[in-house]
């Protein structure tokens, strides 16, 4: 795509990030996958999750500013939701039909690979890192490896310099990561005499069963705790050995000292605490949120809201947890709360509980609304530019009046070219100004959208005409986006229809459209995982067993014609299992909490 290679003037901070991490990936792609080729399709996450891990390092490099490093967290923590699912796949996954190689290329073989990458980085250490991978890309230059190539010139850097536990070498440690789905989480408890213990069991959003119990992994342990808190140290203090179910650790800390795993979020896992412990780290987050480092805020404010929403907390700690962001400056702590956020919303936003949790997320955001302001300077730091984006979507998205007012004024002088729209909050711009146009503003806003030649800006306006209140130019949306000669082309459908699936006015009619229009969809689309993109975003927010009817119906009615889309649809009726359950299992519980606050 255009907008992912060229920048024009005036930019986002977003699309500005996006050209020069899709740059330095594909650079990266000279050494992993040019210079050394994965052996076969199997290894392919070498390729992708190296090139995905060196963006990051090569985009700071150029600029250290933008906080790559810290950003990575975010990829990370939005993988793990895809591979809390039974239904997930290893990194390195067996290719036996060629309908298999498209499959592959999905976020686990990019951000899962990215990651256990990332953890491997921070077990061995960057130099020790860096040897083993360079010693392995001059012996298999110009030529094919495995990655269990790479994991013995690896252990072997390792051994020299010490970095592995005893009798354990890279493929032992890291097998378990790349050969199995999944991930842990590690649980930590506390006896009065200060001895920590921990546990492992596989993580799973729909809350643990009995058939997963044979998944172990070599967990790496970095910790810190209240009586000398220390979060720039992230090789490990301990390993939880693969097999091992329960590990005392050593030495003993004081009970009434918060103790925290996983320094900067740096391994692939979650930690659960006991919920006196969690009130100890909330206690601190409160009282001086700085003591604990950024990524780590940001990690442990994703394990609470993740964790509860799989059933292994109650949400009334989480919850409790958030309280502190009044307090939160930095982005990408941020992030991770409206990321655990956004799942809430999207599960209650048909019940009798959407005014209550609207009310207590806007109670939520204003502080951070009204410290980076509506208004939007390119010359503000990438980061805040990237906070007002959030905090601007999000409280118009929640109704917050000046917001909302704000938005409106400034589509109504661009649309009169009297001004134009930062790139910063134009989406949000857009978006509102046609909800509340009707009519004229979608027929001035297609009308800009004929008349650009810039590919970014073709995105936004694209994606703002899906957020129309008025459901016949929506319907008729959706038409146009499978007619040809429309001026909607077959690259931008799913940007399309991702839009009106969006809306909650027109979320049924884009699942019927899809239902009923599938035999002309699949034909003029020709490609079907492109198609399953679209299965996505109609039932991402399926949480009733009348919608999983409806899905297991469209199932058994195309199943001999999906093709490569038949893992869109086998994910999606997992992800409704797990809606329904989340509702049947919290909707009260949140429904009281959110009335009470």
């Amino acid at each position: 795509r255009e907008e992912d290679m060229l920048l024009p003037e005036g930019s986002s901070a977003a699309g500005h990030q996006r050209v020069v991490i899709v740059v330095a990936h594909e650079l990266a792609h000279q050494w992993f996958g040019n210079l050394v080729t994965p052996s076969w399709w199997t290894d392919i996450w070498l390729n992708e999750g190296f090139a995905s891990y060196l963006e990051n390092v090569g985009t700071h490099q150029m600029e250290p500013t933008w906080h790559m490093l810290d950003q990575m967290v975010l990829t990370m923590q939005d993988v793990m939701v895809a591979d809390g699912l039974p239904s997930t796949h290893p990194v390195s996954q067996p290719v036996e039909h060629p309908d298999d190689i498209g499959q592959i290329f999905d976020a686990i073989s990019y951000d899962k690979g990215m990651s256990v990458i990332r953890m491997m980085n921070h077990f061995l250490t960057e130099d020790t890192f860096r040897k083993g991978l360079t010693n392995y890309l001059n012996h298999f230059a110009y030529d094919s490896a495995t990655q269990d190539d790479l994991w013995e010139f690896l252990t072997a850097a390792a051994k020299e310099d010490g970095r592995l536990p005893q009798d354990a070498s890279v493929k032992d440690i890291m097998d378990t990561w790349t050969l199995q789905g999944g991930y842990p989480v590690v649980g930590v408890t506390r006896s009065e005499d200060g001895t920590v213990t921990l546990t492992q069991q596989r993580f799973l959003l729909a809350g643990n069963s009995s058939d997963d119990q044979g998944s172990s992994w070599w967990v790496p342990i970095s910790y810190t705790s209240a009586n000398g808190p220390n979060f720039t140290y992230t090789f490990p203090d301990l390993w939880i050995p693969a097999g091992t179910s329960s590990y005392t650790m050593t030495p003993k800390i004081p009970k009434e000292h918060w103790v925290i795993l996983n320094i900067q979020g740096t391994g692939y896992f979650r930690v659960n605490y006991e919920v006196a412990d969690w009130g100890l780290i909330s206690d601190q987050l409160m009282t001086g949120h700085t003591v604990i480092e950024v990524v780590t805020r940001a990690q442990l404010l994703d394990d609470a809201l993740s964790l509860a929403r799989g059933g292994y907390l109650t949400y009334d700690v989480p919850l409790d947890l958030v309280n502190y962001l009044e307090k939160e400056v930095e982005y990408v702590p941020w992030s991770s709360a409206m990321d655990g956020f956004s799942y809430l919303e999207q599960m209650l936003t048909r019940t009798a509980a959407y005014g209550d949790l609207r009310r207590y997320l806007l109670s939520l955001l204003e502080p951070l609304y009204f410290s980076v302001g509506f208004e939007d300077s390119p010359d503000d730091p990438h980061l805040d530019q990237y906070k007002r984006s959030l905090a601007v979507s999000w409280a118009c998205k929640m109704g917050h009046e000046e917001c909302e007012s704000n938005a409106v004024n400034l589509f109504n002088a661009w649309m009169a070219n009297a001004t134009e729209v930062s790139a910063n909050t134009k989406s949000t711009v857009y978006c509102m100004g046609v909800a509340s146009g009707g009519q004229e503003a979608w027929e001035g806003v297609w009308e800009r959208y004929l008349h650009t030649e810039v590919a970014s800006e073709q995105t936004h306006l694209l994606r703002a005409l899906g957020c129309s209140n008025e459901l016949w130019l929506l319907a008729r949306y959706l038409d146009m986006a499978f007619t040809e000669g429309s001026g909607i082309r077959k690259q931008d459908i799913a940007l399309v229809f991702g839009s009106v699936a969006d809306n909650d006015i027109s979320r049924t009619m884009a699942w019927n459209f899809l239902r009923d229009q599938w035999e002309r969809i699949v034909t003029y689309y020709d490609s079907f995982s492109s198609v399953g993109r679209l299965i996505t975003s109609a039932t991402k927010e399926f949480n009733t067993p009348i919608e999983k009817f409806e899905l297991e119906t469209f199932y058994k009615e195309h199943e001999d014609s999906l093709s490569t889309a038949t893992r869109a649809v086998q994910i999606a009726l997992e992800n409704t299992d797990v809606n329904i359950a989340w509702m049947e299992n919290n909707y009260e519980e949140i429904k009281k909490w959110l009335g009470d606050n």
